[in-house]
């Protein structure tokens, strides 16, 4: 919980339950904006941090650059904390961190939801199959599924779902205070794209030889897809991690199916589901449609 000086200035949702509360319980946990203070040291530590690392593996022989790859993409998680404890302290930290929390996140549904982008990126395997006759590799595919669960836990911790403690948990809900929802999720993606463009420079990374203009669409439906995600769990973090984790597993799998991961089908079937996203929730990707006053939010 947090004091009323930090609750006054919050963009609110509209929950319910939330319209009894009074301004000194407002649990900055499980509210789908804040004021966007602090964004641009964000982006600014995320990058640095990260890039430093990247570009360095490709300076420093003898040892493997997945080392640097691995330790720089906790970037935005690192920018996060140090900016929140900067602009709002302890309470501030507790309240990102307890983004993780599945209390109050509308039961089982966000989960659910959470694995379409995986579910829509393994089905994007279909069109080489169906549509160009490619043939699965049936041995390195039945491999991959047998490791399946290992790499999704490994992902979810280091190879990917770490930095969503930085994209959906603190530059996300400040992003949607000044800017439409589907609007931040575009800004958002594109800027998370951009991120990774050192990693072209490191050959043992799924970037190096791909075409980057395809990969920033695929990114930017990746962002749509998650944010709707996290809009719809109240700023929940758990199940951005989730979808993070399932869309790189389903990538993987299609990688040993296929040999490629073929990002042109993945972005075809992306873009079926922010479609669907965008017209189910009338283009407000899960965000109320009224702001009222930062008592009403939880």
């Amino acid at each position: 919980m947090i004091t009323n000086e930090h609750t006054q200035q919050l963009p609110a949702d509209t929950d319910k339950h939330a319209q009894q509360l009074p301004a000194d319980t407002v649990d900055l946990a499980r509210t789908r904006t804040l004021p966007p203070r602090g964004l641009a040291a964000f982006f600014l530590i995320a990058f640095g941090f990260s890039w430093s690392l990247w570009y360095a593996s490709t300076l420093i022989s003898g040892v493997n650059p997945m080392v640097f790859v691995l330790t720089g993409s906790f970037g935005p998680a690192l920018a996060s904390v140090a900016v929140t404890a900067a602009t709002q302290g302890k309470a501030g930290v507790g309240a990102l961190f307890r983004r993780y929390s599945p209390r109050r996140r509308r039961w089982f549904l966000p989960y659910l939801l959470a694995l379409a982008p995986g579910v829509f990126i393994a089905a994007s395997g279909l069109i080489p199959l169906l549509l160009r006759g490619e043939q699965i590799n049936e041995a390195a595919l039945h491999a991959a599924l047998l490791s399946a669960p290992a790499t999704f836990l490994f992902i979810a911790l280091a190879g990917g779902g770490n930095e969503e403690l930085g994209w959906r948990g603190f530059a996300l809900p400040r992003l949607q205070s000044a800017l439409p929802p589907f609007a931040s999720n575009v800004v958002l993606g594109i800027i998370w794209a951009v991120w990774h463009a050192p990693l072209w420079e490191i050959q043992a990374t799924s970037q190096a030889g791909t075409s980057m203009p395809i990969y920033v669409l695929l990114v930017v439906t990746f962002c749509v897809a998650f944010g709707n995600i996290y809009n719809f769990s109240r700023g929940g973090l758990l199940t951005v991690v989730i979808a993070h984790a399932g869309v790189n597993t389903a990538s993987g799998l299609k990688v040993a199916a296929f040999g490629s991961e073929g990002m042109g089908d993945a972005v075809i079937a992306m873009t079926v589901l922010c479609l669907i996203m965008l017209a189910v929730t009338k283009g407000r990707l899960g965000m109320p449609r009224r702001k009222v006053s930062a008592q009403q939010e939880s």
